[in-house]
């Protein structure tokens, strides 16, 4: 997934993004969670070949995470218990009723950003296709998901 374990994020950057892989999709309901699909070394692998911006957004969304956990609690994001995590990412959280508008405080855009890309990568990642079609369910991580030709009568 990473192509021979390249790196675009620090090492504390990527210890962050792990930590909010398990925080935003956790394994649930016998489904696979994004540590589990491998999706932050994904976007770690992604983030690194996109666009500066996104790069940029990255970056300093991880940084911004970490310092704040410094201020708050003394130490890194990644050592933060879920209720101090949740202290932390609550006030970021942001609901965004149209895709094409994003919110304007860069660290809740970068939340917003995080979330869907570790769902997303989660969702179409073969883990996530393996497990559903071990578990025999239908519809999951994109499969049998397709639309059904109209009947013209």
């Amino acid at each position: 997934m990473a192509e021979g374990g390249r790196r675009f994020f620090t090492v504390p950057q990527f210890a962050t993004l792990k930590k909010l892989g398990a925080i935003f999709v956790p394994p649930l309901k016998g489904n696979v969670g994004a540590v589990d699909t491998d999706a932050p070394e994904f976007l770690d692998y992604l983030i690194g070949v996109s666009p500066a911006e996104r790069q940029t957004l990255y970056r300093s969304g991880l940084d911004g995470l970490n310092a704040q956990a410094r201020r708050q609690f003394n130490k890194a994001f990644a050592d933060l218990d879920n209720k101090q995590a949740d202290a932390i990412l609550k006030p970021l959280l942001t609901p965004v009723p149209w895709v094409y508008d994003l919110p304007k405080d860069p660290m809740k855009r970068f939340v917003y950003q995080v979330h869907q890309d570790l769902r997303t990568a989660t969702r179409n990642s073969p883990a996530a296709a393996a497990a559903s079609a071990s578990s025999g369910r239908r519809g999951g991580a994109g499969g049998g998901l397709y639309w059904n030709p109209i009947d013209p009568v």
